[in-house]
């Protein structure tokens, strides 16, 4: 039941209890949420709160709407870790998912200002440029864009990357292995072409990470912005004092 005399509004009651149900597995994912009416009469409150508690539900990745069907719990959003370097198809494979990947383009290119600059090379040297859809299973996450400065003796070829879903392992099985890398976290709003391939609506809030990924010997050697789905993917800190 909700309490009437709390400061803490209705619907965000509703969303919470709701979310208990969720999480303790009363609901599971795929399972359909019971109607707006039934809610507003087992909770005895307005159709609007419901709504409210939903869209919060729903804006925090713990279900999604599907016109004229329902609504339904979401697949758990998949944590990713900030303190240890891991590669996506290793934190996918570490949660008991099947990593994949789409190879979208591979080509080589001139170096843009902002790529040069994050290389440590002169603007226009040779990059290498891998763009991919990634997936848990067979659930699209997220896009990742990887600019690389690899030695003249290093050819990447579409069966590398069409064959091993890790760019970092086929790096590595090329001699080159990554040690470290600088990330910055922010929040961007979905642009038609990011809606289209993430299957997402436009405007939609995603996370992009950007950073340089460092060989051993502190080489620069790739910048990549790593697009995902803020309602299937969320980074995790522990910090200590």
């Amino acid at each position: 039941m909700l309490d009437r005399r709390s400061p803490i509004p209705l619907y965000h009651q509703l969303s919470q209890s709701l979310l208990a149900q969720i999480t303790n597995g009363h609901y599971e994912p795929g399972d359909t949420l019971p109607p707006e009416r039934e809610l507003t009469q087992d909770f005895d409150v307005s159709r609007i709160t419901v709504r409210r508690a939903i869209d919060e539900l729903e804006n925090e990745g713990y279900v999604r709407r599907v016109q004229g069907r329902g609504t339904f719990v979401a697949p758990p959003r998949i944590q990713r870790g900030i303190l240890k370097l891991t590669s996506f198809s290793e934190d996918i494979a570490a949660l008991g998912m099947k990593p994949g990947s789409e190879l979208l383009t591979l080509r080589q290119e001139p170096a843009q200002t902002r790529v040069a600059r994050e290389l440590g090379l002169n603007e226009g040297a040779t990059v290498w440029f891998v763009e991919r859809l990634r997936f848990a299973d067979s659930d699209v996450i997220g896009l990742n864009l990887s600019y690389l400065a690899l030695p003249e003796s290093i050819t990447l070829r579409r069966s590398d990357l069409e064959e091993e879903p890790s760019l970092w392992k086929v790096l590595a099985e090329k001699g080159i292995v990554l040690m470290e890398s600088d990330k910055v976290i922010g929040a961007i709003a979905a642009e038609d072409w990011h809606a289209e391939l993430l299957d997402v609506r436009e405007r939609t809030p995603l996370l992009q990470v950007e950073g340089v990924a460092y060989s051993g010997a502190g080489q620069p050697v790739e910048f990549h912005q790593i697009i995902t789905r803020a309602d299937r993917y969320k980074y995790h800190l522990h910090v200590t004092r």
